[in-house]
C-alpha cells in the first residue's frame, strides 16, 4: 500500500554537510563540516520496537529523516539542525547518515536512517 507524504510535514531546516578529514597537529584526525546545502526535512525518533523486532547490525539508528530527494547523499554526510529555545541558549544537533533510501521507488523523497551523534547548547 502506498503512503503519501505531504510536503508540509518538512518542518525543520537542516544543513547538509560533508565531513572533510585532515591530519591533526597531534597524531589524530581533525574533522570539519563542509556545507553543501540547506534543506527542509522531517525528523522522527525511532522507537524501541525497531530494536526489539530486528537486529541492529553495524550502527545504531536513532532517527528517521525524510527530505526531498537528493541523489548525492551517502554515509560521508551529516545533517546539522540548529534550533533556538525561547528562554535558553541555541541548540545544535548533529545526525550522522547511516543509510539512504528513496520512498516508494519514485525518487521524490529520500528517507535517511541516521544516528544522533550529539547535541550541544550555546
Amino acid at each position: 500500500m502506498r503512503e503519501d507524504f505531504p510536503v508540509g510535514r518538512l518542518r525543520w531546516q537542516v544543513d547538509v554537510c560533508r565531513r572533510e578529514q585532515q591530519p591533526d597537529a597531534t597524531t589524530g584526525i581533525a574533522e570539519t563540516p563542509l556545507l553543501i546545502a540547506t534543506v527542509r526535512c522531517d525528523i522522527q525518533p525511532i522507537g524501541p520496537v525497531t530494536f526489539w523486532s530486528g537486529v541492529q547490525v553495524d550502527a545504531p539508528i536513532t532517527h528517521r529523516i525524510t527530505l526531498r530527494f537528493l541523489d548525492y547523499l551517502d554515509n560521508r554526510h551529516v545533517l546539522i539542525r540548529n534550533t533556538a529555545v525561547p528562554d535558553g541558549p541555541p541548540r545544535q544537533e548533529i545526525y550522522r547518515v547511516r543509510r539512504v533510501m528513496d520512498r516508494d521507488g519514485r525518487k521524490r523523497f529520500s528517507v535517511i536512517e541516521a544516528e544522533l551523534e550529539g547535541a550541544s547548547w550555546g
